[in-house]
């Protein structure tokens, strides 16, 4: 094991939001550390099995283009993903 990798990804600071697409079992979400942002949609059907697609994507480039083009976050998320951004770098 890699103590070192291990402790330098227990320190990078991270924040994930979630939000309702209007199914309640299903959910988008964004995982963002200070360098890179894991767009996902995620599932609770059986058939489905968790996590049903993956973008991942730079800070610059999010700050730039936005979110990639599949995912729709709400207003808030956005403003509150690049305020975190922010406080960040």
């Amino acid at each position: 094991m890699n103590r070192e990798a291990l402790a330098h990804w227990l320190g990078t600071p991270r924040r994930t939001w979630r939000w309702s697409r209007g199914d309640v079992a299903r959910y988008d979400g964004v995982e963002a550390t200070p360098t890179s942002l894991r767009w996902f949609r995620w599932s609770h059907q059986p058939e489905e099995g968790g996590l049903t697609a993956e973008w991942t994507q730079a800070v610059e480039a999010f700050r730039a283009e936005g979110p990639p083009g599949e995912m729709r976050p709400p207003a808030a998320v956005l403003e509150a993903l690049r305020s975190w951004l922010d406080e960040h770098p």
